[in-house]
């Protein structure tokens, strides 16, 4: 289990990849029809949802009760369609806050030619 006191910072927690292909543009854009007209680019807006696959995949076992405090990040290139998209979840620092354990990550993502496609930054109040 990753407790608070487990989780340091600078450590590098897993990898996870995904491709952005067909399946996944035609899945987004059943939700949010008007990102269809920015395909083949990956829309914007999916970049929360790959960065959250690959945190809930990579950061485990997590204890209950983790909220999800803030979360922010910087696009340097957007993947097209077709591209494979891996990224690293790194625990950035850790701090007691008001009686709650804040733990915060940082993600970075990458094609699969190494170039970096976004970064992104955190904040989980953390369960245990």
């Amino acid at each position: 289990m990753l407790t608070f006191d487990k989780l340091q910072p600078g450590n590098n927690l897993g990898t996870n990849a995904q491709t952005f292909n067909d399946a996944s543009a035609e899945q987004w854009c059943e939700l949010f029809p008007a990102d269809k007209e920015l395909l083949p680019d990956l829309p914007p807006s999916m970049i929360s949802a790959i960065t959250m696959r690959a945190f809930l995949a990579t950061v485990q076992p997590r204890p209950k009760g983790n909220i999800h405090g803030t979360q922010e990040f910087k696009v340097h290139k957007l993947p097209q369609v077709g591209d494979e998209i891996t990224t690293t979840t790194y625990c950035r620092e850790k701090e007691t806050r008001k009686n709650n354990n804040w733990v915060y990550f940082e993600t970075k993502s990458h094609d699969q030619n190494g170039d970096l496609l976004f970064t992104g930054f955190m904040g989980i109040i953390w369960g245990g």
